[in-house]
């Protein structure tokens, strides 16, 4: 049976793709992975992101400041997003959030940073990609006071639990997992997976990080995320072609991609 499936978060013009870029897109193809979302951590890499983009209709972007980089927004980091959100290939802005696991940027920043890209997402009706972690609270307060009801978007990587899911849900917020979700010290995020509606989940790589069960220790790309699916669908109690089917269809839905032809 021919799968196709999306991964809805990867970092392909990373220095880790450097020298086998192609060859890495054409695995991906391959193995049946039929579009991609990359998503932005910094604007120095928005150009390289745009142009993949431009010469594969079927890489979309999200541009954006990763909490590890608030701490570089300046007076011109808003419009540089509006800006760069006219390009076609771009469908979200992010990831962006709170990280208090690492503070690379002092909390105070990446909150405001955060807030500001959240109303950018507002004003410009596009979706989030959120990166949080050890942040949940003061991510949700910002998404429920400056969202408004108005902001549709994703918890990408999801590492929360069962207990994360109803303030989730409340906010009609997708989750998205990643190879996390096989590693066997998972149990918490394994047991949210069966409990998230059929239309509110995605999956992805996030490549080059956190390279699943079975390829653990080797860089990671987006033609391993079945290794992920699988898992999904144990955990679910269905099938994989249902997984690849319901994760491609709420990932179209949420960063309106194109239907394939």
């Amino acid at each position: 049976m021919n799968r196709s499936i999306i991964d809805s978060h990867a970092h392909l013009g990373w220095d880790s793709f450097k020298e086998d870029q192609a060859e890495v897109i054409k695995r991906a193809q391959e193995s049946g992975v039929c579009q991609i979302v990359q998503a932005g951590v910094d604007f120095a890499g928005t150009e390289s992101m745009l142009k993949l983009a431009e010469s594969h209709d079927w890489i979309f972007n999200g541009v954006g400041l990763h909490p590890h980089e608030a701490k570089h927004w300046s007076a011109n980091s808003a419009d540089f997003i509006r800006q760069t959100c006219k390009h076609p290939s771009i469908v979200a802005i992010g990831e962006c959030g709170l990280d208090f696991y690492y503070e690379h940027s002092d909390k105070e920043s990446q909150i405001q940073v955060f807030i500001e890209q959240v109303r950018l997402a507002v004003e410009l009706n596009m979706p989030l990609i959120i990166h949080t972690r050890d942040a949940w609270s003061e991510t949700f307060e910002i998404l429920r006071k400056e969202g408004g009801g108005r902001l549709k978007g994703v918890f990408h990587c999801f590492t929360g639990g069962p207990e994360h899911l109803e303030e989730i849900s409340d906010l009609d917020f997708y989750v998205s997992f990643s190879g996390i979700l096989t590693f066997k010290n998972a149990q918490n995020i394994q047991a949210a997976a069966p409990l998230i509606k059929p239309e509110r989940y995605l999956v992805e790589t996030d490549c080059p990080y956190l390279a699943p069960e079975g390829k653990r220790g080797k860089r990671n790309e987006p033609s391993f995320i079945w290794f992920t699916a699988k898992k999904l669908a144990e955990l679910r109690g269905c099938s994989l072609e249902l997984v690849a089917s319901e994760s491609s269809n709420n990932a179209r839905r949420l960063f309106s991609l194109p239907q394939l032809q």
